[in-house]
């Protein structure tokens, strides 16, 4: 329910001149305090966080006092640093106090995970919906541990949806602002793919672009985790391309264009990690992992038209 009040709540925006919209906080490259997974770090080094040697954050003393005063007491006592510290052997705490190993990333969340991009895409949100309802009713399926699980799959793709909706009301807010004829007939197609994308397959590459970056904002929102990955980016999106192309809906131009704004978005999400993290993992590094090229099932090359594409827009 955390992630579903998140997409309906949190403040968004979308930048000008833009064409593919979303972020998990409110301005580009803004580190994001998780106090769910620990506070003492984070604590012990906001003054510091605008002049430490490595991946500095500016932050305000009305930010800071608001941490302090209202957030971390709440959270104390409940992190996950927390809980993990009261269910660890004392072998294990004895050996952490002398350095033998140490209880690691507590400043953010772990990915390491390829989510599967082709079927979002291929089944969006409601046909992602209707694989969930069929699946919870299968006799197989009526644990309380399943139930659980297709429940909180449900609320998953309900944030989804909202998250999509609301960044198509405001493109359409924005359209009705803009003195600019060109900029408002951008964001009114903005306003459209993002209405589109709440309940819908993508259908063409502009879609697919989009949903995609929708998917990787909501698992950003979700758990604050370094790499999450696009995988083999050239393989599944190569067809909604070539029948852009085919059909003249979109010239090589405007595909590469539309690839790089794609690119844009990669980097706007960085991590805040603790000076100890950052100083081995210093240049806000969060792993967007993308593959290009290497080989087909049987063997053959997969290289094709979108594999150089990226390899320009990087």
């Amino acid at each position: 329910t955390m992630l579903l009040h998140l997409a309906q709540s949190q403040s968004i925006a979308i930048d000008d001149d833009e064409l593919i919209v979303g972020n998990r906080s409110l301005l580009p490259r803004m580190g994001v305090i998780a106090p769910e997974g620990a506070v003492d770090w984070v604590d012990k080094e906001l003054e510091i966080l605008p002049t430490r040697p490595q991946d500095r954050f500016n932050i305000s003393a009305e930010q800071i006092r608001e941490l302090r005063e209202d957030i971390f007491p709440y959270w104390r006592g409940r992190t996950l640093e927390d809980i993990v510290a009261t269910r660890v052997p004392d072998d294990v705490r004895i050996a952490v106090r002398g350095k033998a190993f140490s209880l690691n990333q507590t400043d953010h969340a772990q990915g390491h995970i390829l989510p599967s991009v082709e079927n979002w895409l291929r089944l969006g949100v409601g046909g992602l919906r209707d694989k969930v309802l069929a699946a919870r009713q299968q006799p197989e399926a009526q644990s309380q541990a399943k139930q659980q699980f297709y429940e909180a799959a449900l609320i998953a793709l309900q944030a989804a949806a909202e998250l999509m909706q609301r960044y198509a009301r405001l493109a359409d807010q924005l359209a009705a602002e803009s003195s600019d004829s060109a900029r408002q007939h951008e964001l009114q197609e903005i306003a459209a793919v993002c209405d589109w994308l709440a309940e819908h397959p993508a259908r063409d590459f502009r879609e697919a672009l989009q949903g995609i970056w929708f998917l990787f904002v909501l698992l950003q929102i979700e758990s604050n985790a370094s790499s999450f990955s696009p995988g083999r980016f050239d393989q599944y999106m190569l067809p909604y391309l070539e029948r852009d192309l085919e059909s003249g809906q979109l010239t090589l131009e405007q595909a590469q264009e539309l690839l790089e704004y794609l690119w844009l978005k990669f980097n706007e999400i960085v991590l805040l990690r603790s000076s100890s993290s950052a100083r081995y993992f210093a240049g806000f590094p969060i792993g967007f992992n993308l593959v290009v090229g290497g080989q087909k099932t049987d063997g053959s090359d997969a290289t094709n038209l979108l594999s150089y594409m990226c390899l320009r827009a990087q």
